[in-house]
């Protein structure tokens, strides 16, 4: 097939689906993530969308196959607003984030900004009621629930009613609130309510507790607080419940001794304690991916991600079509936005008790105000084969093959330390997490055999968890076959940030060689919008390890302005041969730019300073505005309006402006970092104001950009 055809019949996709030519194989759908590197949101959210890709996508309501793809910006590099103000530009159709309660509260207004529906872990009961977009979706349940599923265990299953509230920090209030009110609705309000501060310490609080002998105590702060709480009320010898919503963080667990660990409680939206079949198997898939336990906040953002995907194969808008469902069958349970309060999924709450190994078991489950068996989303399981008589009590294992090795660890890279024999019989007394392994008390020691060539009889779901020891030296590794030398052609970089529509576009793209083999012609190509224009280059030749700069030039169609986000691929028609892996990075560069009309002719931008009482001209006719005692205020007909969302001027385009609600009324309160949108007097043209600095009776110092 010659190039020129291969061409053709890519930009005859492209016609056919209205898509770029890059992506006319399968379109993408991009979801914005909130969170960092290393989060659980960010993991959770890989997991699922590699399981739905590698299962050939998302199926709209069309038919149309589509790939999903994650765009990240996290908390470790950037503060929240550059943050959000980064995925506005990438084109996403949702975003997951952030985790936290207060992160979504604090910058509710930038989240409603992006227009896409927004669907966080974060439980604060105010966060959807604050929420006047309709954006705002929960993931997880809210925390006036989790606080009635403790209260509700409390005193139908312990019996408690001499019952104390510790605060530990500010941050908090929400759960103690919640706890209270639900405590407070079941007849048996707390009897008292200690806050730490200056004048109730740690100390005063233990002496306090110990003096009135609660029956239970519910703390809320930090876990490196309540675990000197914890530590000092065990340390003198009270008996009393005690309930911590955050005891299964490792940072409470690792500064309590194991042995005080037993018996704490605590509420969640899952664990990975779950017994049923979906929590099990999506625990199983992200200890493989990710080498670590996940907790609530993954399984939440799991069933997100799931949703979203649910939801593009129906017809209709993304936010009415998750607003929308029923009976979904997630890793928290049963999820029902359509059966619940707007913006909320999910009323599963857990209870969970510490076991004797510091692990979580599960002991109860709500679904709003209805309690559930424990057991509820397990499915069916096959009946295990009657047990013979005289068999330990429990949970035990029963030797099904003539020898079984008993080894130090679970896996056979541990050492053998015996052997069982068949029909022997062992009590079971841990397993690793996956439940392949079990451990059991061999010759007064450890000893751990594999879960598939033996008979298990008991309830598995009781066994604690048991860490694997260290692993013993590994044996030299066997040589891996090391892959033929190939080229593998990369975008590194494309500039400018900005393109005019309607104008010549020349974009600058560093295109380099990363593999070892010195690659002959290639192509390099993308389709810019507005106007879906389709450009490309073609190169020579380019060395092992050399990079070359590239122009890709064409006229922008005329559109709506505003951030894009186009890939540029690499080897367009695949000519060069760069092996599996090189081939899979050629189209993963995507050029993020903003899309703007015309600048005005003359002096179009630029920074200047003005006194008190001082006017500036910002389109060569009449003066325009003039800074009066910390005021803005207009000029004559000049119209004036406070953007918001915009953490600097290049962020704003034409569009935004001339959508801002423009009045012809003076702006008090200006401060630094405020993106002020403008209408002149004469001209009668758009423009925006980036307050630089701003001093009341003093000078204000700002940044321009004017439109024809």
């Amino acid at each position: 097939m010659t190039t020129f055809f291969r061409r053709f019949t890519l930009l005859l996709g492209l016609l056919l689906l209205g898509l770029p030519v890059a992506l006319a194989q399968q379109p993408v759908f991009r979801i914005g993530v909130l969170d960092d590197e290393n989060g659980s949101i960010y993991q959770a959210a890989l997991l699922a969308v590699e399981e739905i890709n590698n299962a050939g996508g998302v199926r709209g309501a069309d038919g149309t196959l589509f790939r999903l793809e994650l765009v990240r910006q996290g908390s470790d590099a950037f503060s929240f607003s550059n943050a959000i103000a980064n995925i506005n530009q990438a084109s996403v159709i949702a975003v997951l984030g952030p985790e936290r309660s207060q992160d979504a509260v604090g910058n509710l207004a930038a989240l409603q900004q992006l227009g896409v529906p927004i669907l966080t872990p974060a439980t604060d009961d105010a966060l959807i009621v604050l929420d006047n977009s309709g954006l705002i979706i929960r993931t997880r349940a809210a925390e006036a629930l989790q606080g009635r599923a403790l209260a509700n265990y409390l005193i139908t299953d312990v019996g408690a009613r001499n019952i104390a509230t510790v605060q530990m920090d500010i941050e908090s209030t929400a759960s103690v609130v919640g706890f209270t009110t639900a405590l407070s609705a079941l007849g048996t309000p707390p009897r008292q309510a200690f806050l730490l501060d200056n004048n109730n310490a740690i100390e005063t609080i233990t002496q306090s507790i110990l003096r009135q002998n609660f029956d239970a105590v519910a703390a809320y702060g930090a876990p490196e607080l309540v675990s000197q709480l914890y530590n000092a009320l065990r340390g003198s010898d009270w008996d009393g419940v005690f309930a911590y919503n955050r005891a299964n963080t490792p940072e409470f667990r690792q500064a309590v001794q194991q042995s005080q660990l037993t018996g704490v409680l605590s509420t969640s939206t899952w664990s990975y304690a779950d017994p049923s079949d979906k929590a099990e198997e999506f625990v199983t898939a992200y200890i493989r991916a990710f080498g670590s336990l996940p907790n609530e906040i993954a399984a939440a953002t799991y069933d997100a991600v799931n949703m979203i995907a649910q939801a593009i194969g129906r017809p209709g808008a993304l936010l009415d079509n998750l607003r929308t469902i029923r009976d979904f069958e997630g890793v928290q349970g049963i999820l029902n936005p359509a059966g619940l309060a707007r913006g909320e999924t999910s009323s599963n709450v857990i209870v969970t008790k510490l076991g004797r190994f510091g692990a979580p078991q599960l002991t109860a489950r709500f679904q709003g105000n209805q309690r559930l068996p424990v057991a509820a989303a397990t499915s069916a399981r096959p009946t295990a084969t009657p047990a013979p008589t005289a068999t330990p009590e429990g949970v035990y294992v029963v030797i099904t093959r003539n020898v079984q090795n008993v080894r130090t660890g679970p896996g056979t890279e541990y050492d053998v330390l015996g052997q069982l024999q068949r029909g022997e019989t062992a009590q079971v007394i841990g397993a690793n997490l996956p439940f392949t392994w079990v451990v059991i008390n061999f010759r007064g020691q450890q000893g751990w055999l594999s879960r598939d060539i033996l008979d298990l009889f008991g309830d598995r779901n009781t066994v604690p968890v048991v860490a694997a020891p260290p692993t013993p030296t590994p044996m030299p590794a066997t040589a891996t076959p090391t892959p033929p030398p190939t080229a593998d052609i990369i975008i590194v970089s494309a500039s400018p940030n900005r393109l005019t529509v309607g104008q010549p576009f020349n974009v600058s793209v560093l295109v380099q060689n990363i593999g070892s083999l010195n690659a002959g012609q290639f192509a390099v190509a993308a389709s810019l919008n507005p106007g879906n224009v389709y450009t490309a280059q073609v190169l020579g030749s380019l060395g092992a390890g050399q990079q070359v700069l590239t122009n890709l030039t064409g006229t922008l169609g005329v559109g709506p302005t505003g951030p894009q986000s186009i890939p540029i691929i690499a080897d367009l028609n695949n000519e060069v041969n760069e092996g599996p892996a090189g081939e899979a990075n050629n189209n993963t560069f995507f050029y993020n730019y903003i899309a703007d009309a015309p600048l005005l002719s003359g002096t179009p931008t630029g920074t200047v300073t003005i006194g008190n009482l001082g006017t500036f001209v910002l389109d060569g006719g009449t003066i325009d505005i003039q800074w009066s005692g910390g005021v803005l205020v207009p000029v004559g007909n000049t119209k004036l309006a406070l953007m918001a969302g915009y953490t600097n001027i290049d962020q704003v385009h034409y569009d935004a402006i001339v959508a801002s609600p423009l009045l012809n009324a003076p702006l008090a309160g200006i401060a630094p970092g405020q993106a002020i949108a403008i209408q002149t007097d004469g001209g009668n043209k758009y423009g925006v104001l980036f307050i630089n600095n701003a001093v009341s009776g003093g000078n204000l110092t700002f940044t321009f950009r004017m439109y024809n």
